[in-house]
This record gives C-alpha cells, structure tokens and sequence, in this order.
C-alpha cells in the first residue's frame, strides 16, 4: 500500500502556485497549453501530480484522434506480415510472378505493378508504419491528458533505446506499447524484463543470435555447429540499462551475463517459409521434451543455451539450467544498490538538472531500493523533493535549469498555441535538421538528455525559424489557434503584443528580461526573413543521412507573411532563449 503524498515543496523554493503549477507542467509534461497553469494552480497542483501518476489505461483527449490507425493495436506477428520494406515486396512479388526480376522497387517499369500487388494482398509500406508511429508519438505528446505517462514513455524509451532505422521500425510499436508504455509506473525489474525478451531489443543488440559455442554443454540436446555468443546485449544491460558505466562490474562479468542469455531469440520474419522452418524445428524439439518457451516472436530455444555453471557480479548460477538463467540475472540487476544509483540519476538528470546534485539521487535510490523498484514512488519522491522545484529558477539568470530537447521544443510550442498537428511531415524534417528524429537514434546510449548536445547556432536558428513558421501557420498540418492567447481580443501595439504573448506563453515567470530582450527583434520588419535565410544555410552544412524510407524529406514552405503581427510576435517568443527552457 503507497503512503499518502506529502505536501509539495514549492512554497519554500520561492514559487507561487501558478508558477509551480507552470514549472510541473515543463517537466512532468510537454509544457502548458494556453490557461493551464493558471487551471491547474486553481485545482491544485498536488491534486493534477497525483492525477498524472495514476491515469487510466486509456486516453479521452488523445485516444480519439488516432482512433484511424488500427495497426496501433497489433500484434508484432501481424505488423510484420503486413508490412513490407520495397525490396522486401519485391521479392516476394517477383516469386509469386506478379512483377518480372531484374527490376528495384523504386524503377518506373514495375512500380505500378508493385503497388497493385501490393494493394491486392493488403500489403502496406514500412513507409507508412513509420510514419504512422511518429503521427501517434506526437499526437499523444501535444493532446493527450495523461501527460506524465507520455514523458515518460519517451524517457523509458530513450534509456531502454532501440534504433528504429530501417526494417527494424516493424518491432518498435509494440516495443513501446507493449515493453514501455505498459510499464512506466509499474516497477522496474518489470520494465527490465519487458524489454530484455521483446524482438526488437533482441534483434537490436543481436541477441537473438547468440547461442552457446561448439564443445559446450546446452540445456537440451547438441550445441549448435556454428555461430557463438555474442556480448552486445550482455554488455548494454549492465552499462546502459542497469548498472551503470561505474556500477563495479567486470568484463568477466558481461561475458558470463551474455552467455545467460544464450538461447533468447526470436522467431525470423523474412518470410513465410523461414518462419514455417523454425517453428517446426521448434515443435520437434519440444516433442522431445525440450523446455521451449515462446511468447509471441520471442523463443527460448534450449539447444542454444549454454547450461554451463556461470558466474555474474559474485553470484553463482548453476549448471544444467535453462531460461532461468537469464531471469535471475535480471533479478540481480534489478535489485542493485548502482541499478537503484543509476536509475535515480537518469531520472534527475531528465526532470531536474543535467549535473544533480548526489543527495538527490542519493534519496530517490534509497526510495527505489526500499519499494523494490517501485517507479511510481520513486516519481513522488523526486516531486516531493525541494530539488525538484528549485530547478524552476536554477538556470542561468534565475531560469528554468534544463533546456528542452527538439521534440520537447516541438511538442511544447505546439501545446502553447494550442495547434493540433493534423499532419505529422511537416515537422519531421525540422526535427531531422535539430539532431532528433524520432525513433532514429543509432547508438544503444539514445539521445542526450543534456544542454550541451542541443545548444549552438545552427539548432538555435532551426529552433527560431521553426517557431516563426508555426506561429504563421506554415508548417504543414499544423494551423495554431493564436486567438485563445489573447481570449479574442488582439493587442493594439507589437509592444503591447509581445508583453501579452510573453506572458501567455511563458506563464508563472517575470517577463520583464524576455521583453527587454525581444523588444528590438520585433520592431525589425526583416528578423524572420534572415532567421529564414541563416537557419536554411545552417542546414545545409549538417546534412543529417537516415535510413527512413524518405518520411524525414522535406517540405516546402510558403512565404512569411510579414503583415501578421501577431504571428510574428509569437514566432519570436517560441524561438527565444526563455521558451528553450524548461
């Protein structure tokens, strides 16, 4: 049973309450939507933390409008039937004789012949799927009402990274569904759990190759011929997901947890035959009395596995064993004083400052190791700690001490002026261009959760030059609603505007040093056309290579529109160095 929750602290840190109901709604959301701070300091800001810390399955705000994309709901085994890579398609349509070899997808003689077979046999594009997905990652993070689960969601992701590049996007909807989001207020050796056995993580980090080497003992029947085990997955868990890069273990250590977690694979989906073929390998094998364990794609497969006595950060695992191997290793992780330290910083780092201070983590791993890695009152404590609020005004010039990521940035400025993205390409390419496209993270590290990765004048023109098209309405499907900022009734003076948009914009801070400082930048007529021309330069400098099927492109952009004052005002204020922050 979870304790009662203590009151907020936000008193002593020097913050009213609708500054305080602000300064949560930058943290423990995607930024405030136009009035919020001030609903929520009106209601309570302890009644809306509690609300977000225990939301209900479903979302009544977000849910709706992705009510269209059925394939949210699917199976991994159906998502990677129906979905095809080109050349995946093409393969199998030059076997069923529907297109002549010889041809790629993407060659004007057969593409119309492909996308017919392809619309016949209910085939969709990978192209689609992703995105699909990135339409419903952003869609939840500007509407949904459960806030909280969707940032964490994201910071669950991010720390558990699998990079979506490629044919890999088919196992990520259920990766996030099914291994994260499920899990993000539950406890961690869940969560740990969740994702050690989901496909895409297995297949990300190549475990589901690795098997026990030639001459060792196995768990049933004879070693595989070839292969050998491989330490990706072993080495990730332990630096990455658990332990951490100081957690006290050895390389001895990554090799024996990578040899308990031989035999987890999965079954391949290149086709149907392939899958056919393992699966009644599989079936004879339990036949004979073979602990074969399956889940969905995920297999243990105990010819695999090596069953030799192992030893892991001081703790012996016996021989002659199976898939428990890699369970209790997990129990192991989960349960560790550096797992708790680790976990406890990450989530510091990510809700209050890029260098916390030890005495927080210190606290929050204490909570995590006495409710036995209990997510949900590891995040009361974190709130209900005075470090948390200080960080409102702990940044340089008594600013907000975190800056926001690209897609923190995107998201926010969409819930600020209230703009529904009915159409999710316009803003991929402009998160390409800032370094954060999601679900394209290549290294198993994520992105950075820190300023230094964000900050420079490249991405800060990106950043201006997309908060001034959003504010004109020229970002593609995204129309912003600029009137709720001001209930209706515009501003008589771009003096009078920018006060107006400052405070409506960046609730529950001291506009004063904002409005100083953007003063000259509205009353110059030309600010958005060099923002434009530099930020446009800046880009083409940094070319950004991903493997996405072509959804990050680009998009054309209409012309400014320089007689829109209010546009133009806002545009400024979501480009400032204040609006970065959160």
């Amino acid at each position: 049973m979870r304790r009662a929750p203590a009151p907020l602290p936000y008193a002593e840190a020097g913050l009213p309450d609708e500054a305080a109901a602000a300064h949560a709604l930058n943290r423990l959301a995607f930024g405030p939507r136009p009035g919020e701070a001030a609903e929520v300091a009106r209601r309570g800001v302890g009644a809306w933390i509690d609300e977000q810390l225990t939301p209900p399955a479903s979302d009544p705000d977000s849910d709706p409008r992705l009510a269209d994309l059925d394939q949210l709901g699917w199976t991994t085994e159906e998502i990677t039937s129906r979905y095809l890579t080109p050349a995946f398609a093409l393969r199998q349509a030059v076997a069923e004789g529907a297109v002549p070899d010889g041809f790629g997808p993407r060659d004007p003689e057969i593409r119309d012949r492909l996308q017919g077979w392809m619309e016949r046999n209910d085939i969709r594009s990978v192209a689609d799927l992703r995105r699909d997905l990135l339409r419903a990652k952003l869609t939840r993070a500007v509407h949904a009402r459960a806030q909280l689960r969707e940032v964490l969601t994201d910071f669950w992701y991010n720390h558990f990274n699998v990079d979506g590049r490629g044919g890999q996007i088919l196992y990520v909807p259920t990766y996030e569904r099914d291994a994260i989001r499920a899990h993000v207020f539950g406890r961690f050796r869940e969560l740990l759990g969740a994702t050690a056995r989901h496909p895409a993580m297995l297949t990300y980090l190549d475990n589901w190759q690795s098997r026990a080497p030639s001459g060792t003992a196995v768990t049933f029947g004879r070693p595989p011929g070839r292969g050998g085990i491989n330490e990706n997955y072993g080495r990730e868990l332990l630096e990455l997901h658990t332990l951490g890069v100081d957690g006290g273990y050895s390389q001895d250590d990554v090799i024996a947890t990578a040899r308990a977690f031989t035999g987890w694979s999965v079954v391949p989906n290149r086709n149907e035959a392939s899958t056919e073929r393992v699966e009644a390998g599989l079936d004879r094998l339990a036949s004979r009395g073979a602990p074969v364990v399956r889940d969905g794609l995920f297999v243990f497969r105990p010819n695999w596995h090596d069953a030799e006595p192992k030893t892991v950060l001081g703790r012996s695992l016996p021989g002659g064993r199976g898939i428990e191997d890699g369970e209790d290793v997990l129990d192991l992780l989960a349960a560790h004083e550096a797992t708790a330290r680790h976990v406890a910083r990450k989530l510091a780092i990510r809700f209050v400052d890029d260098d916390p201070d030890e005495g927080l983590v210190g606290r929050l791993a204490a909570v995590f190791r006495r409710t036995d890695g209990d997510l949900t009152a590891v995040l009361r404590a974190l709130v209900e700690d005075r470090a948390f609020w200080d960080a409102a005004r702990s940044g340089p010039d008594g600013a907000p001490s975190k800056v926001k990521t690209p897609f923190e940035f995107v998201a926010s400025a969409a819930r600020a002026t209230a703009t529904p993205i009915e159409d999710v390409r316009g803003v991929l390419g402009p998160l390409r261009d800032m370094g954060e496209p999601p679900y394209h993270a290549e290294p198993p590290t994520g992105f950075p959760d820190h300023a230094a990765a964000w900050v420079n004048a490249g991405l800060l023109l990106t950043r201006m030059n997309l908060g001034l098209r959003l504010a004109d309405g020229r970002v593609r499907g995204a129309r912003p609603d600029l009137a709720v900022l001001t209930a209706g009734r515009e501003p008589e003076s771009i003096d009078a505007a920018l006060q107006t948009y400052v405070g409506a914009l960046l609730p529950g801070r001291d506009p004063t040093p904002t409005v100083t400082l953007l003063q000259p930048i509205v009353r110059e007529p030309a600010f958005a056309r060099r923002v434009a021309e530099a930020a446009t330069q800046a880009e083409a400098e940094t070319p950004v290579a991903l493997d996405d099927d072509g959804v990050f492109g680009e998009t054309p952009e209409p012309p400014f529109d320089p007689d829109d004052t209010a546009a133009f005002v806002v545009g400024v204020v979501l480009g400032s160095p204040a609006f970065q922050r959160q």
